[in-house]
């Protein structure tokens, strides 16, 4: 500072002054030194800046977090995280809830039906199919679970149905609506099943297909049935019982048995054709689902001699008029 200098060298020079009275010869040491003094102080004056003070900065309040107050990308109480995918496909029956640590198993087993195999329908008729199949994996079926169509006739039925809520260890009895076909014929579909990842399954037992297979046949159908069902086959056996002469007694009794094989429900009305013309009464059959009946006569043929072979015949009166011939349960009477 330029004030500070100016005093110094005044202060500087009466002290010169003041020395002078004690000899000149010391005066140029004095001088000197002054000089020498105040060019020091120059010298430092000038490498002082003055730096002015900072003014007051009113800062923001730091926000400290309390119980009420989020804290940035912290999610809070009410936060809901969305879920994971529920199932992951693994390529097999396995899947795997990613959710939730949890596996489960697809698994199917066919355990009955309506409509069997060869039943017989009026061309364009409209039947239902039902298949009893039990949840044998660990998943519990759900809407999310199908019935889809694999091949074969369709009949008229959507690709695809949802399968209604079955747990494990559960029978599903699912049902399809479909039409026959207009032109006769044999005619099979093929469905399985599909998870929601995606699996197509079919009976785990056997890994086949569930399958619906008709007889397009036109014909007169029962009272208030709109289906034509079919016998498809009749064999025979027969038996032989004697009176107290053996073979040569009076009375002998012929009984034949006939083994009835249908395709479907249908209520069977019968009688027997004899050999020698006759005919004996008959009855009725009634099957509730494809099956196999049997039904048996006794002819006493009454004769103490020999009259050769012998034989009766079934015929099906109703619904359809159907005579099955006996070829080979023949009782041939010889008296010894």
């Amino acid at each position: 500072m330029k004030v500070k200098s100016n005093l110094l060298l005044t202060t500087m020079a009466i002290f010169a002054l003041a020395l002078s009275s004690c000899g000149a010869s010391n005066n140029s040491i004095i001088a000197t030194s002054v000089a020498l003094t105040v060019q020091a102080q120059d010298t430092q004056s000038a490498s002082v800046t003055d730096t002015p003070l900072p003014l007051e900065t009113n800062l923001p309040p730091v926000n400290t977090p309390t119980g009420n107050t989020p804290i940035a990308n912290t999610p809070s109480a009410n936060t809901v995280t969305a879920p994971l995918p529920t199932f992951t496909p693994l390529g097999s029956s396995l899947a795997v809830s990613t959710s939730v640590t949890k596996f489960c198993t697809a698994g199917a087993t066919f355990t009955g039906e309506t409509v069997p195999d060869g039943t017989i329908e009026n061309p364009g008729a409209t039947f239902t199919k039902t298949w009893d199949i039990e949840n044998t994996g660990t998943c519990t079926w759900d809407s999310t679970w199908k019935l889809i169509y694999i091949s074969g006739d369709l009949m008229g039925a959507a690709a695809s149905y949802p399968l209604t809520y079955t747990p494990p260890n559960q029978t599903l009895n699912f049902s399809v609506v479909l039409t026959a076909p207009a032109t006769e014929g044999t005619d099979t579909g093929y469905w399985k099943l599909e998870s929601p990842w995606g699996l197509v399954f079919g009976d785990s037992d056997s890994g086949n297909p569930f399958w619906v297979t008709i007889n397009v046949n036109s014909g007169t159908a029962g009272p208030n049935t709109p289906s034509v069902y079919g016998i498809t086959s009749v064999t025979y056996d027969y038996s032989i019982s004697y009176g107290k002469s053996g073979s040569c007694s009076p009375n002998v009794f012929l009984t034949t048995s006939a083994t009835v094989t249908a395709s479907g429900p249908m209520k069977v009305y019968y009688s027997w054709s004899q050999s020698d013309g006759g005919h004996s009464g008959g009855g009725t059959i009634t099957f509730t689902e494809a099956g196999t009946q049997t039904v048996q006569d006794t002819w006493p043929l009454s004769a103490g001699h020999e009259i050769g072979i012998r034989w009766e015949d079934l015929v099906v009166t109703s619904p359809i008029r159907q005579d099955f011939q006996n070829l080979y349960a023949r009782y041939d009477h010889e008296c010894q």
